[in-house]
This record gives structure tokens, C-alpha cells and sequence, in this order.
């Protein structure tokens, strides 16, 4: 089974109990959205429900789907799949954004929108 690593990063991170990084034993083909859809809630059950509505855009309390089954993400949010944002990663000519299938030893980073000035 691939592992990945993630990092979690500012509210996030203390969402999740001050937890920095966590690895996960995946399945191959897993996809980006598997993981922040199913893999990390089911570690936290605590937070799950939090965990998805701070992550994903929701309707009447429903994670929000495009016509392929895709949710989608909270705009504001940066996600790195080793060190690039996983809206510029190609495979085979096409940008898979959420549905990017994860590999043995990606690291996954989750950045929520920080302020200041």
C-alpha cells in the first residue's frame, strides 16, 4: 500500500489537535479528494464534520458536487502535492485538480488563508 505524508498548517492544525503531519496507508488509486474527503475525517471523527465544512463548500449543509462527483474546494485554500499547488499538476496533458491520484511517498501540504498585514 502507498503512504503519504501530510502537513497541516494554522487553524487547521490546531482543528486537528496541534497535530503537524500524519501519514496515511492508501490504496492505490486514491485520489486528492479521497483523502480529504474520507482518509482524514475518519482519523478525527472528533472534528470530521468541522474538518469538511472549513475544507469544502457546502449548501444547505451539503458538500457542494460538480456533474462528475467532484466536491468543491473552499477557494482560499492552498494545497501542495511535493511543493506545487495541485491545480497546476498535469497528467497526460490534463490538469486533474482534486482527482489527482495520489503516489507512494507524496507529501501533501494544507494551508488555510492566513491575514495580516
Amino acid at each position: 500500500m502507498p503512504r503519504v505524508r501530510v502537513r497541516y498548517f494554522a487553524l487547521l492544525r490546531e482543528l486537528l489537535g496541534n497535530t503537524r503531519e500524519e501519514e496515511y496507508k492508501i490504496r492505490d488509486g486514491t485520489m486528492l479528494m479521497d483523502l480529504l474527503l474520507k482518509h482524514i475525517p475518519e482519523r478525527h471523527r472528533n472534528v470530521s464534520a468541522r474538518w469538511k465544512g472549513r475544507i469544502f463548500q457546502t449548501e444547505n449543509g451539503k458538500i457542494k458536487l460538480d456533474e462528475n462527483g467532484t466536491p468543491y474546494l473552499k477557494g482560499y485554500y492552498l494545497i501542495l502535492i511535493n511543493g506545487r499547488s495541485y491545480l497546476s499538476i498535469s497528467e497526460d496533458g490534463r490538469h486533474p485538480g482534486l482527482t489527482y491520484k495520489l503516489e507512494e511517498g507524496d507529501q501533501i501540504a494544507i494551508l488555510p488563508p492566513v491575514g495580516g498585514g
